[in-house]
Formats: structure tokens, C-alpha cells, sequence
């Protein structure tokens, strides 16, 4: 391995994949004269900016295999289902079964008055579970933009790192750079919003340490695989179907309200009781992926 070449090419991967997010959100920061993700007005610029940045780690694999004259070579670009469908079946499932625990979670800490008959079964459960399992169904068939970021971290930038690190060290490496890829976005108020303690460097860190648990799981089922596009599923799911989505289709309406009236239920604090649920899959993958390098 010549590690000069293989620096060189982390180096440009990452300055090409950084530059364009750190130069747009400040300046449509300035255009709507606030933080882009607190202006209601901004809504269609941010959905246009998400969907299209999430291609930008993409766009990075491919002109830095150009500029270094690497090719296309182990691009994880098979579908390889063959002998792999139980990682295809664990990007699909792994998330939402989290996402449903989170939102128990939260209903038990944040609206601990309410029973669960007060809570989930007031409702018609034939539609809810329809919007759920359609929800899921989006997710895997629109896996684009989640593939421009999957090809990118876990399809080129992980695989560098590892050559560099070893296994262990570049799913942490990693997570802390997609963390830090999207500060931009944090800052802006995207994922915690802007009213929080120590704003915005405790978002900055929190994501990052997200992205680490997320790098984790995600890099095993593409090593295992050797195909991004359970990642890429993955990804989107995860994305899509969160448990603030869950609570807004499963949770009564006198819950959901009072929900949204505890001041308690934040952002941040919502995160922090997700944590030890991203933690026991972010630290099993790693445990999997450690011994499976040994």
C-alpha cells in the first residue's frame, strides 16, 4: 500500500466532499438573514439543499478515482444478494425497530400521566400501519440521495481509511469527518435547532458522536456485503422513518399535544435518550466488524 497516495486521496475526497456545504449554507444563511432551517420561509431551498447535497460525498468519489487515476475498481457498486440477504434484511429492519423503541421511550419520560390505552389505542390501526409500512417502501425505492452519501463515506472514504488506520480506528475517523461534514447544517439549526445549551458546538459533537455509532452499523453491512446499497437503504430509512415520524401517526392527538407542550422534549434531549438504543447497534457492529478483521 503506498499510504502517500492513499493520504493524498483522503485528503482530496474530503476537500471536495466539505467545501461545498461550507460555502452554501453560510451564505443562504445570509440570503434569508437567519439560520437556514429556523426560516419557514426557506422550506423549499432546504429540501432542494438536502436532497442535492447528500449527492456531494458521490460526486467526491468519482473525481477524486479521476483526478488520482485510481478507476472504478472495488466501487461497491454490485448488488451481491446473493448469500448477503440477511444484511439486506437487517438495513431494512434495524432502524425502524429502533425508531418504535424510541418512541415508547419517549412517551413513558416525557408523558409519564398517560396510559398506554390513552396513548395507542384510541386510533384506527389499519391506516397507521399502512403510512408506516408506505413510509418504508418510500425509503427503499427513493434510495438516491442516500446513495450519493453512502457511495461517498462508506463506499470510498471508509475503505481509504481502513487502509490507512485499521478497522477500529476509521469507523471512528470516519464518523468524527461525517459528523463534522455536516456542522454546516447544525449550525444552520438542522437536527436540534438553535436554542439549546452551548449552541452550537454541543450539536456539533453530539452528530458526530451519532455518526460514529451510525458509521459503525453501516460500514458492517457494506464490508459484509461488499455493496453500498444496503447502506444506502439504510440510510434513507433511517432518515424517513424516525420516531418523531411515529409519534405524529401512532400517538393520540391529546399525547401528541402534549408532547409538544413539555418543555422537556427537545431536540437535544430527545437525541440523548436515543443514544443508548444507536449505542448497543453502533457498539455491536463494532465488536462484528473488529473480530471479523482479525
Amino acid at each position: 500500500m503506498n499510504k502517500k497516495l492513499t493520504i493524498k486521496r483522503i485528503i482530496i475526497f474530503c476537500v471536495i466532499a466539505f467545501v461545498p456545504f461550507w460555502i452554501i449554507v453560510p451564505v443562504l444563511n445570509s440570503v434569508y438573514g437567519g439560520m437556514l432551517y429556523t426560516v419557514e420561509e426557506a422550506a423549499a431551498v432546504i429540501y432542494a439543499l438536502g436532497a442535492l447535497g447528500m449527492f456531494i460525498p458521490a460526486i467526491a468519489n468519482v473525481i477524486t478515482r479521476l483526478v488520482t487515476k485510481e478507476g472504478f475498481g472495488n466501487s461497491y457498486l454490485a448488488l451481491n444478494i446473493k448469500g448477503n440477504a440477511g444484511y439486506y434484511v437487517a438495513a431494512v429492519i434495524v432502524k425502524p425497530i429502533e425508531a418504535f423503541l424510541e418512541m415508547f421511550l419517549f412517551c413513558k419520560v416525557f408523558l409519564p400521566e398517560y396510559s398506554f390505552r390513552e396513548l395507542f389505542l384510541g386510533k384506527d390501526i389499519s391506516p397507521v400501519i399502512a403510512v408506516v409500512f408506505l413510509q418504508l417502501a418510500m425509503s427503499i425505492i427513493l434510495f438516491f440521495s442516500a446513495f450519493g452519501e453512502e457511495w461517498g463515506w462508506r463506499g470510498y472514504l471508509g475503505p481509504k481509511l481502513k487502509e490507512l488506520i485499521g478497522t477500529p480506528a476509521s469507523v471512528i475517523a470516519g464518523g468524527v469527518i461525517w459528523g463534522l461534514w455536516h456542522a454546516p447544517l447544525t449550525i444552520a439549526g438542522h437536527n436540534f435547532g438553535i436554542d439549546y445549551p452551548l449552541y452550537p458546538w454541543a450539536g456539533i459533537g453530539l452528530m458526530c458522536v451519532m455518526c460514529i455509532m451510525m458509521n459503525a452499523f453501516l460500514t458492517l453491512i457494506t464490508e459484509r456485503t461488499q455493496s453500498i446499497y444496503p447502506a444506502s437503504f439504510c440510510h434513507m430509512i433511517n432518515n424517513n422513518l424516525q420516531a418523531e415520524m411515529l409519534i405524529a401517526v401512532f400517538v393520540s392527538e391529546a399525547g401528541q399535544k402534549a408532547l409538544e407542550a413539555n418543555p422537556n422534549y427537545t431536540s437535544i434531549s430527545a437525541f440523548l435518550l436515543c443514544l443508548p438504543f444507536m449505542a448497543v447497534i453502533g457498539i455491536g457492529s463494532f465488536i462484528c466488524l473488529n473480530n471479523h478483521s482479525q
